[in-house]
């Protein structure tokens, strides 16, 4: 009897527990993995015949040694072989391992009804080699609820040569595109980074390994490789705000994969008027006149457009006989950043003088680029402009009006003289003119006097205005910012407002110093660099101790100065980036370089009264 009632009493307590069961476990997907390879842990919490009174939220446990590329929440409801109630509740949480080890997870905890319950630790070995980023990707796009992924359209480009980089968002849920706060753009070594300002806001559907994602593109980026060889572009990052509940929100952020870049050299049997310019180019000259007298100008414009390293365009010389006078030239740059790569012109006006009679050409130098598609050295050139120098007719009907043939009576020679009445109006113009200059003097003379007397009392009004505003700024113990012998390349980082004005002469004098020498050409461009970020931020007040991109200062410039000053500015900046790691013939001398930063700093500093350079 009493072995019965055992059996009923075990056969009682069995049902009761298999009416409610609850378990909370922390599965992962492997437990072990390489260097930078993801792995997926499911904090699963599964209630079987059980009315849920509380639920609580589930606290997960920190993650060291590990970057958390992606998570996403687990909901599912189902009924066993036995008919009963089973509902799954839990986060998946997706990990890279980024150093060789090993890894904890502690426990993650959860309160259901008032009762909590934990996981158990976990222990993943980290050991191998690191996955590619091709598998990682594969890994992300699987197992993934969305990831961030970097597309190149070349990773095998030659150097300085312009490629298009595409930073594109992935994810199974379209809400996230709008939950975007924060995009960390990595420190590119070896690469020249130029941010594409077109806004694209499709979002598009794409199936990956069978599943449907939206993807959106966040950013576009054209690249310039500076130096041949194996160049990794790092992660991006990407911070999303997520929801947590119906109150709570969290920050999570997430990084594409790295990507190798292959950059091969140029061939090394270059042209001699090669200065590094890469890409597709054409060129095309004229004159707006084909035919003139002497003493008459004729402007020729020559126009080189195309795709690639704009910045590095040289305006070709004219190359013109001895008696035609040629004019300084002068030129224009535009350029734009577009999706397909950098696009411009550069167009060049040279005003012409013939002083003699005859049948001219006009020869455009040629220039020299490489085209990486064709893979070859290529030239720019057009044919010669003939104009054609006639006599000037209004010079010979001056003179022949002031001739007079006669013949000699004996000789019969005729004999050119000039009429008396000709040198006598000759003569009386001549003082005619000396007068009427005279009178124009002594009536011009006192208002000259009263415009000098003006100018010195403001320039004595200026200076009284300066040294009392000096003797203010020295009791307040303001510092301009200086260049030490110590760091010669280390600039002061302190807000511009309410301090002196730089002047840079000490700084542009270190700068001529380097042009004279012309040996180290890394140092020039360093320096030039630091100097035009130095003169931008102080012009715009900029009181960050960095700037994000040279962008936003470009955008600034052209806001306060106009886009012709921030064309400049950025097309120097451009220069000095890309030619400190060029290894080409340079298109200009560094003296140059250093004369037009000169001039631009004075342009800038115009009212910031900065003008004794």
């Amino acid at each position: 009897m009493r072995k019965f009632f055992i059996i009923f009493l075990l056969i009682i307590l069995g049902t009761i527990w298999a009416k409610a069961q609850v378990s909370f476990h922390a599965i992962p997907q492997k437990n072990q993995v390489g260097i930078n390879e993801p792995v997926r842990i499911q904090f699963l919490l599964s209630i079987k015949n059980e009315e849920i009174k509380n639920l609580g939220r589930i606290k997960l446990p920190s993650f060291s040694n590990t970057q958390v590329i992606g998570r996403q929440v687990i909901q599912n409801q189902s009924y066993d072989s036995e008919g009963n109630n089973v509902i799954e509740y839990g986060v998946e949480v997706i990990l890279r391992a980024v150093k060789k080890g090993s890894i904890r997870i502690d426990a993650a905890q959860v309160s259901v009804n008032y009762k909590k319950y934990e996981t158990k630790p976990l222990i993943i070995t980290v050991s191998g080699e690191p996955n590619s980023p091709e598998e990682d990707t594969a890994f992300n796009s699987k197992m993934g609820e969305f990831f961030l992924k970097l597309k190149v359209s070349e990773k095998s480009p030659y150097q300085n040569e312009g490629i298009v980089t595409n930073l594109k968002f992935y994810t199974r849920r379209i809400e996230l595109l709008n939950s975007m706060t924060n995009l960390t753009m990595p420190d590119c070594q070896g690469v020249f980074v130029q941010h594409v300002k077109e806004r694209n806001n499709v979002v598009e559907q794409e199936i990956i390994n069978g599943d449907i994602y939206f993807s959106k593109v966040i950013g576009s980026y054209i690249m310039f490789p500076t130096q041949s060889g194996t160049i990794i572009i790092n992660p991006f990052i990407l911070t999303l705000t997520i929801p947590d509940g119906f109150f709570n929100e969290h920050d999570l952020n997430i990084k594409s994969a790295p990507v190798s870049l292959q950059v091969k050299k140029l061939p090394e049997d270059s042209p001699e008027n090669f200065y590094g310019l890469v890409g597709q180019f054409y060129m095309q000259a004229s004159a707006n006149k084909k035919e003139l007298q002497t003493e008459e100008a004729v402007t020729v414009n020559v126009e080189i457009n195309g795709k690639g390293n704009i910045s590095l365009l040289k305006s070709p010389n004219l190359n013109v006989s001895e008696d035609i006078e040629k004019y300084t030239p002068k030129s224009k740059l535009e350029s734009e950043n577009t999706s397909d790569g950098i696009r411009g012109k550069l167009n060049t006006s040279t005003i012409l003088v013939p002083q003699k009679v005859g049948k001219y050409n006009v020869n455009v130098e040629t220039i020299s680029y490489f085209d990486p598609k064709e893979q070859k050295y290529k030239q720019l050139s057009v044919e010669p402009i003939s104009i054609n120098v006639l006599s000037n007719s209004l010079i010979k009907n001056d003179e022949d009006s002031y001739n007079v043939s006669s013949k000699d009576s004996d000789s019969g020679i005729a004999i050119h003289h000039e009429p008396k009445f000709t040198i006598r109006k000759k003569v009386e113009e001549a003082f005619k003119m000396k007068n009427n200059s005279v009178e124009k003097v002594l009536i011009l003379l006192p208002l000259v006097l009263i415009f000098v007397i003006i100018i010195g009392l403001a320039i004595i009004l200026f200076i009284y205005i300066k040294k009392n505003k000096s003797k203010k700024e020295e009791s307040k113990k303001i510092l301009n910012p200086t260049l030490t012998k110590e760091n010669k390349f280390t600039f002061s980082r302190k807000p511009y407002i309410n301090s002196v004005p730089n002047d840079y002469k000490s700084e542009l004098s270190e700068l001529n110093h380097l042009a004279q020498e012309g040996t180290d050409k890394k140092e020039f461009y360093i320096l030039l660099e630091r100097i035009l970020i130095e003169v931008a931020q102080q012009r715009l007040r900029n009181e960050k101790e960095s700037y994000v991109t040279s962008v936003d200062l470009e955008e600034e410039l052209a806001d306060k100065l106009g886009d012709e000053l921030s064309e400049e500015w950025k097309n120097l900046l451009l220069k000095s980036q890309i030619e400190r790691y060029s290894s080409v013939t340079e298109q200009e001398s560094l003296l140059s370089v250093y004369s037009k930063t000169k001039d631009l700093i004075k342009k800038i500093n115009t009212d910031l009264n900065l003008k004794n350079f």
